[in-house]
């Protein structure tokens, strides 16, 4: 089976867009969004339609959509972060509110792998998985040798022999039995790696390798959005750099 994998959205319509008809070109029976639907951008409602609509596509909760269905979790936001979750928090209709409650913080795969947002350590604590040390505390809790995670923007992907390498576009990581592996799926919206595409993920489960795939989209549509909606021009700057 062809897995799309996606995440960290934020409110990103344009890259949204662009990622599922690109995806769809590509083919693939099954997706799966990490989380982050909303926060930064200037579409959340569009964003969360799009994903709630996809009968088959499993969606994680991400910290930004726990933000802004939950006050309590906003605290350790920074400013910026906190502009979005508010503009959000504003228009999100009551349906999609109730769509984001109802988002599980990890999901099990038969095919042996498992998603989440953050890392599968305590993923309540909504941890990053940046240096081998926080890798190494997931793979301690992990009972399935792979699991798909978003939350820093940047693809790369880390085993349990040490390894930790970024995931350029087009790399294949091929996954080899008697080692457990973490792939972050980089961001749709809000890509940090100086590359200002939207990326995403093809997992082949029977061929056991994952690709790292970049799309571009209208990045001049998006700011415009984020700037006309007041919102902190540092958003607007950020996905034209990438990072």
């Amino acid at each position: 089976m062809r897995y799309l994998i996606y995440s960290d959205i934020h409110s990103n319509l344009e890259a949204l867009r662009a990622v599922l008809a690109h995806a769809k070109k590509e083919g693939y029976d099954s997706a799966i969004c990490l989380g982050d639907i909303v926060g930064y951008g200037a579409d959340p409602n569009e964003c969360v339609d799009i994903i709630a609509s996809e009968s088959e596509t499993s969606v994680c909760l991400g910290n930004h959509d726990a933000a802004v269905i939950d006050a309590d979790e906003r605290g350790y936001l920074n400013p910026v972060a906190q502009a979005g979750v508010s503009y959000s928090a504003a228009r999100l209709t009551p349906e999609n509110v109730s769509f984001l409650k109802s988002l599980p913080l990890i999901i099990e795969f038969e095919n042996n792998f498992i998603a989440s947002h953050s890392s599968p350590y305590k993923p309540e604590n909504w941890i990053y998985v940046l240096e081998p040390i926080e890798a190494t505390d997931a793979f301690h809790v992990m009972t399935h040798p792979l699991a798909f995670i978003g939350h820093t923007h940047f693809p790369v992907v880390h085993n349990s022999n040490g390894l930790v390498k970024p995931i350029l576009p087009g790399d294949r990581v091929r996954i080899h039995g008697g080692n457990k592996y973490i792939i972050n799926v980089g961001s749709v919206g809000q890509p940090r790696d100086a590359d200002p595409r939207a990326a995403y993920v093809i997992y082949d489960d029977q061929k056991r390798l994952a690709e790292v795939v970049r799309v571009a989209y209208d990045v001049d549509a998006a700011t415009e959005k984020i700037l006309k909606a007041g919102l902190p021009p540092m958003l607007a700057d950020r996905i034209r750099r990438g990072y």
